[in-house]
């Protein structure tokens, strides 16, 4: 992430006085799904330009608002921010997207291993995507029919016209990675089954030991997601029920990952709130108390906020024994050998400044990570819009059967009524947006950045 890239393009000083005070600084952040809250398919949903309007600078050039889009579509960032930027009528940064696969360029461990590449050819192509990503070995599934071509099986016309051997020197596959959603479900279905069966060699009968299989990295789980059709469409979540029953079905055993990416895993939402943090240091408005999440899918944007709420907690109450500790040891010490001042400071002295320096007189965190720095956010608090996903019947809201969705969310992860219910919600992403401001006493474009 570039950030010195996002502070030229916005025309950011370097410091923290972009604000005409500190005072006046959001101490909020946002971040908004795309499809269902701002897009359906490339056509923009009517609030969506008045709302991204009132984020901005009074002359409409800049963010005021330390803002972020977390999508679970797939594609190069740099293709989702010109679609945003073309269609809703505001300069989107490529560093201000945060795509479905956008946390797996931290999963070092795998860039440099021979890795089978599923995913769909849109928004920059899987290859691309991957690349972008650090992924350096990378094996696609046309590479793999190709290398053997007796496993796709199921249209005839890709069937070979003459006789063909194997390809011998076809590398051993070391890990799966899957991206999105491809455009022949057969095939893949049928080819990563054959690379999970054979331990990465498909071209030999099934030599998978029980309770063992190649790692597999998943990438967005949605069932379902709105595009321009009246109803919902299949998602990646889809294609990973089928590929899960089968394996299950083959095999008799579960498939296994190794990470589950995309909301609402919780690794996504520390991406985010690491790059919402940078934009706002960036912006001059280093203290963040609450991110708002803007979503249309309850079993993901509102899932997905209130599990880092949880994961906030969590860190909390860490700290508050990790200092705890500190300050026991620090009586013990003290107490059995009185200080000198000809002595260097202990190392839990050290430590204890470290500790209270992360956990400061207002509550707020302060960590240290490579995915993580939550210093200023106390909570993330979930939007549902009505403009996507769901669509309640009228009467159906207000009634029991709000409370009972049908759990459309990933086998690994556990549902109840309770992690699915949004803090608020709104007809649409601009009602979404004049809620949040009223919620923070925010005055909008009146407290805009300075002119350069």
């Amino acid at each position: 992430m570039n950030m010195d890239y996002y502070r030229n393009t916005h025309g950011l000083d370097d410091g923290n006085n972009n604000y005409k005070s500190q005072d006046e600084s959001p101490k909020f952040g946002i971040m908004f799904d795309i499809d269902g809250v701002l897009l359906r398919g490339k056509t923009p949903i009517p609030q969506a330009r008045d709302a991204l309007q009132l984020l901005m600078d009074e002359r409409g050039e800049r963010f005021v608002v330390p803002t972020v889009f977390c999508t679970n579509g797939f594609g190069l960032k740099e293709v989702k921010a010109a679609t945003l930027s073309d269609k809703l009528g505001v300069e989107v940064n490529p560093d201000q997207i945060v795509m479905s696969q956008s946390p797996l360029e931290m999963f070092h461990d795998y860039h440099d291993k021979w890795c089978l590449v599923s995913g769909p050819d849109h928004d920059g192509g899987s290859v691309k995507v991957a690349k972008s990503l650090g992924f350096q070995k990378i094996l696609t599934i046309e590479d793999v029919r190709k290398a053997y071509p007796y496993l796709d099986w199921v249209d005839r016309a890709r069937w070979p016209q003459e006789t063909v051997d194997d390809d011998h020197e076809f590398p051993a596959i070391e890990a799966v990675v899957l991206l999105g959603e491809p455009v022949r479900w057969e095939t893949n279905l049928q080819l990563i089954l054959d690379v999970l069966l054979t331990d990465g060699k498909p071209n030999r009968k099934a030599t998978m030991k029980k309770g063992t299989h190649l790692p597999v990295l998943a990438v967005n789980m949605d069932l379902l997601w709105m595009a321009k059709a009246p109803t919902p469409r299949f998602g990646h979540g889809a294609f990973l029920v089928c590929l899960e029953n089968l394996f299950k079905k083959i095999t008799g055993e579960d498939l296994e990952y190794t990470a589950l990416i995309g909301k609402p895993s919780e690794v996504t939402y520390e991406y985010s709130q690491k790059l919402i943090e940078e934009i706002a240091t960036s912006l001059g408005a280093p203290h963040l108390n609450t991110v708002y999440a803007i979503g249309d899918n309850p079993l993901t944007d509102i899932y997905g906020a209130n599990m880092f709420n949880k994961f906030l907690e969590k860190k909390k109450r860490e700290l508050a024994h990790k200092k705890e500790d500190v300050e026991k040891q620090m009586e013990c010490q003290l107490s059995s050998s009185p200080p000198s001042l000809f002595h260097e400071p202990s190392a839990p002295c050290t430590e204890l400044t470290d500790c209270c320096e992360a956990v400061t007189s207002n509550g707020h965190i302060a960590l240290n990570g490579d995915i993580t720095n939550v210093r200023g956010v106390r909570r993330c608090s979930s939007i549902l819009v009505r403009t996507g996903v769901y669509q309640p019947e009228p009467e159906a809201e207000d009634s029991d059967e709000a409370e009972t969705l049908v759990d459309h969310g990933h086998r690994d992860l556990p549902y109840t009524p309770e992690i699915t219910r949004p803090d608020h919600i709104e007809d649409d992403v601009k009602c979404a947006i004049e809620k949040i401001f009223k919620i923070e006493k925010w005055p909008g474009k009146k407290c805009a950045l300075q002119s350069s």
